[in-house]
C-alpha cells in the first residue's frame, strides 16, 4: 500500500470515529474527539549511531521533514465508568539527499529512509459493578529500527533499512474484595517481527506474560501491591542447528522464561509528593541450555514532586535486567541508572521540559561464545519547548542528544536530533487550552499527546 493510500485510510478511520461517536452513545454520554495535522522539520546527526571514529559516509548529519496526522476518540461506553479510547498517528518522513538515496554497507543496492512511522492504540476500561472491573489494551508501532554502530542485533548487516513491527495486547480483570483491596489478574502478549528474512529467523519474538497480584489502596490513594509475574519468551523461527549448536554453530536456544516475585508501592506522602518503589527477584530459565540460567534482581525508586502549581519534578533510579530481545549470545543485560525530569509551566501558553539520564549497561555473554562481556555508559539529554500560539495552533521544539561510551572497546557513539513542529488540532471542546490544570481540553486531545 502506498503512502497516499495509507493517509486516506487514516482519514477514513478518523471519520469512522466521529460516526461511531454519533451513533453508539446513550443520550446522556458525550464523545470527545480530536483531529491533529502538522508539519515537522528535523536535523538528525548520525542516525545509524556509528562510532565517532567511523569513516562510513553515513556517519554524518542530514535534514528531514514529515507530514503528520493524528486522531483520537474518548467514548463513554456505556458510561464514564466504562470507556473506549482510540488513538492513531502516522508520519510520512522525507529525508534529505544523504539518507534519501544511499548505498548500503553490503553494496548490493541503493536505499532510502523515506518511510512512514505508524502507531495505533486502543484501550477499553470497563467497570460494570462495584466488585469487578477490567481493562483491554492493544498497541502497534512501526518505525525505523534504533541502530547501534550502523547494524542490527549482534552485528548483522541488512541490505535495506529495517522497520520492525511491534504489537502489544493485554487483558486485566480485577476482583474487588473490599473498597480498598482487589485482586488483579493480567495476561499480556508482545510480538516483535522483522522484515529482513535473516533477522526474522533469528530475532522474531513472541512473549506471553501472566501476572497475579494483591493490591491495596489506602484512604490517601497510596497503593501497595505484590505478586508473581511469569513471562515466556520464544524465538519460533530459529532452526535446530542454531538452537542446539549443531554443525559448528554456537547454541543460542529457542527462548527462555522469566519468573519474578515482586512488590510495588506508590506512596502519596503529601498531596503533592508521591514516592514510587519496585523490588523483584527474577529467575531466568532457558529452554534448552540449562547452564545459561540466571538469578537476577530488579529494583527501582522514584519520586513525583509537584513543587508548585507551575513546576513538577520527576526522579528515578534503578538497577534491573532488561528483556532479552536477542538471546543469541547474551545471558542478560543489567541496567543501572538515574533519570531526572523537570516540567515548568512558564506562562499559561508555554511549557519547558528538561530531561537528563545516566545509566550503565552491563551484559554477560554465554560461556561458549567468543564475544566479550559488555560494560557501557549511556548519557541522554533532552529539552522540549511548547508554545500555544492559539488554542488550536501549537509550536513544539524538541532537542535530544545521546552518547554511549563503550568500556570494552573504548569507542564513543553519539547521536543528536532537533525537531521543530507546527500542529493544528481540532476538537469538540471550547474554551482556553491548559495542560497544567487540565481545563479547556478533552481527554482525546491528551491521548494524542501521550501517544506522541
Amino acid at each position: 500500500m502506498n503512502k497516499a493510500a495509507t493517509l486516506r485510510r487514516l482519514r477514513r478511520t478518523c471519520v469512522s470515529f466521529a460516526v461511531l461517536a454519533a451513533t453508539a452513545l446513550p443520550a446522556h454520554a458525550t464523545a470527545e474527539y480530536a483531529l491533529q495535522s502538522g508539519l515537522s522539520w528535523y536535523r538528525i546527526d548520525n542516525p545509524f549511531l556509528f562510532p565517532s571514529n567511523s569513516s562510513n559516509k553515513l556517519n554524518t548529519a542530514d535534514s528531514a521533514w514529515s507530514t503528520d496526522v493524528r486522531a483520537a476518540l474518548f467514548l463513554p461506553l456505556p458510561t464514564e465508568r466504562s470507556n473506549l479510547q482510540l488513538t492513531a498517528a502516522i508520519s510520512q518522513m522525507h529525508y534529505g539527499s544523504t539518507f534519501s538515496n544511499y548505498s548500503d554497507q553490503i553494496g548490493s543496492g541503493t536505499y532510502n529512509l523515506n518511510d512512514d512511522k505508524k502507531q495505533f492504540e486502543a484501550i477499553y476500561n470497563w467497570e460494570f459493578s462495584d466488585l469487578l472491573r477490567g481493562r483491554l489494551y492493544h498497541h502497534t508501532d512501526d518505525r525505523l529500527y534504533n541502530y547501534f554502530g550502523g547494524v542490527i542485533p549482534s552485528g548483522k548487516l541488512t541490505a535495506a533499512p529495517e522497520y520492525p513491527h511491534v504489537r502489544e495486547d493485554s487483558i486485566e480483570v480485577a476482583y474487588r474484595l473490599t473498597s480498598r483491596l482487589d485482586l488483579p489478574l493480567t495476561f499480556s502478549q508482545q510480538t516483535l517481527s522483522y522484515m529482513d528474512a535473516g533477522l526474522a529467523e533469528l530475532y522474531n519474538m513472541n512473549s506471553n506474560t501472566m501476572q497475579a497480584a494483591v493490591r491495596y489502596t489506602s484512604g490517601s490513594q497510596s497503593t501497595f501491591s505484590g505478586g508473581m509475574r511469569r513471562s515466556k519468551v520464544t524465538f519460533g523461527n530459529r532452526t535446530s542447528a542454531e538452537i542446539l549448536g549443531a554443525n559448528g554453530v554456537e547454541g543460542i536456544d529457542s527462548g527462555y522464561t522469566d519468573t519474578e516475585l515482586f512488590a510495588d508501592t506508590a506512596w502519596r506522602y503529601t498531596e503533592n509528593t508521591i514516592f514510587i518503589a519496585h523490588l523483584g527477584s527474577v529467575q531466568r530459565r532457558f529452554n534448552q541450555l540449562a547452564d545459561h540460567n540466571s538469578q537476577l534482581l530488579a529494583a527501582e525508586l522514584g519520586i513525583d514532586w509537584h513543587w508548585s502549581p507551575k513546576t513538577t519534578f520527576y526522579g528515578r533510579i534503578w538497577d534491573s535486567p532488561q528483556a532479552n530481545v536477542e538471546a543469541d549470545s547474551r545471558l542478560y543485560v543489567i541496567t543501572r541508572g538515574a533519570q531526572a525530569r523537570a516540567v515548568w509551566q512558564a506562562t499559561p501558553k508555554s511549557r519547558v521540559s528538561l530531561l537528563t539520564s545516566l545509566e550503565t549497561q552491563k551484559s554477560q555473554n554465554f560461556v561458549n561464545t567468543a564475544g566479550t562481556d559488555g560494560n557501557d555508559k549511556l548519557l541522554r539529554l533532552g529539552l522540549r519547548y511548547d508554545y500555544d500560539i492559539t488554542r488550536r495552533l501549537a509550536l513544539r521544539v524538541d532537542a535530544s542528544r545521546e552518547k554511549t561510551m563503550s568500556q570494552s572497546s573504548g569507542l564513543n557513539y553519539q547521536r543528536s536530533t532537533v525537531m521543530i513542529s507546527l500542529n493544528y488540532t481540532f476538537d469538540n471542546i471550547t474554551g482556553p487550552f491548559n495542560f497544567d490544570n487540565q481545563q479547556g481540553y478533552n481527554r482525546a486531545r491528551k491521548q494524542i499527546e501521550d501517544l506522541r
